[in-house]
């Protein structure tokens, strides 16, 4: 086996692509796939150099070849499968959100910290190109102090009732307004103290999904930050946009300084459109495979993990980062279910 071994546990679409990114990085070899459907796992494994096959995680893990892993399964199932990697001794790149409570994403961090092992969570919008050049504009001074931010990030009915088998042990908070919460702690520089989050509203309703698709889970969060600062950020994050909506995500971010503004159209910027029976937007920026390789900010966060790995660095965004999500998303649970807002608190302390 030549390069250190990594392996990815789950094969689902985003499983696939960290596979794809193992096999195609320098110094890297994809030397397992795990998923309890085998035929995907040998599906995935055929495409990309036929890596050993697993349909338990455990054998996987007990693989001394592999070094690092990749953990993309349903965000509550993340706990049992990140805590045996670290006690393994593997390095661990875990798919947003860390974990869905507090106790979860504790045992991660602490299995983590014990066995002295890598782990990053792949919040992948910090390689960005778009909330790259946002966050230049902050840093250098460009947009002046921060006012209000509107920040949407809406998939279509297609991912909780087709894609996601699990969308109703899960909700659209943890699966997108975990990438928005940790774009907006990073750009307002949440962790080095610059500012922070004093409070929350949030308003989820139950409705269409659960009344004509039998999927049990919010069709919407609607959430408003008030940070320490006196910025106030309202995110918008729901899934029941129709599947005729040209692209599968709409993603828009609207920053306003007191010198400036940044407005960001990451869904229907128009860089590419397809016109057939109905018009769509190619992916350009997430995860576009150009020359057969797998490119794009989505891989880049993934390739990153790996070069960490191999060269022994710390990774731009940890554990800590996702429990700070993980209880921010938490927060907003509370308010949505009191119907009260909520004080925040510390974040990535006790």
């Amino acid at each position: 086996m030549n390069g250190v071994g990594f392996g990815v546990i789950g094969a689902g679409t985003w499983g696939e692509l960290h596979a794809r990114v193992y096999a195609d990085t320098p110094g890297v070899c994809l030397a397992g796939v795990c998923d309890l459907n085998r035929e995907r796992a040998q599906q995935v494994s055929r495409s990309l150099r036929d890596a050993p096959v697993y349909t338990d995680y455990r054998d996987l893990l007990a693989d001394e070849r592999i070094q690092a892993v990749s953990i993309v399964l349903p965000d509550f199932l993340h706990r049992e499968a990140a805590v045996e990697a670290a006690r393994q001794g593997k390095h661990i790149l875990i798919e947003k959100p860390l974990a869905t409570t507090e106790e979860d994403a504790r045992a991660i961090l602490a299995a983590a910290a014990e066995a002295n092992v890598t782990l990053m969570v792949d919040f992948h919008n910090r390689w960005s190109p778009l909330f790259q050049s946002l966050r230049q504009a902050i840093e250098i001074g460009e947009l002046g102090e921060a006012q209000m931010i509107t920040y949407r990030l809406n998939d279509t009915l297609y991912v909780p009732t087709k894609m996601l088998s699990w969308s109703a042990r899960s909700s659209v908070a943890w699966f997108l307004a975990s990438h928005c919460l940790d774009t907006l702690l990073w750009l307002q520089g949440a962790r080095e103290g610059a500012d922070a989050i004093e409070r929350l509203y949030c308003v989820a309703k139950k409705g269409l999904l659960a009344r004509q698709y039998g999927v049990d889970t919010p069709d919407y969060y609607l959430t408003t930050l008030e940070w320490r600062s006196g910025l106030t950020i309202f995110l918008e994050n729901a899934w029941i946009l129709p599947d005729s909506s040209p692209s599968i995500f709409d993603l828009k971010c609207q920053y306003i300084g007191t010198k400036g503004a940044f407005l960001i159209d990451g869904s229907h910027h128009g860089a590419a459109q397809r016109l057939t029976q109905t018009l769509s937007y190619p992916d350009a920026l997430v995860a576009p495979t150009i020359h057969g390789r797998p490119s794009g900010f989505a891989a880049e966060s993934i390739r990153h993990f790996a070069r960490c790995v191999i060269e022994g660095r710390k990774p731009i965004v940890d554990g800590l980062d996702g429990l700070a999500v993980t209880r921010l998303i938490l927060k907003m649970e509370e308010s949505a279910r009191t119907k009260m807002p909520v004080a925040v608190g510390s974040l990535y302390h006790d």
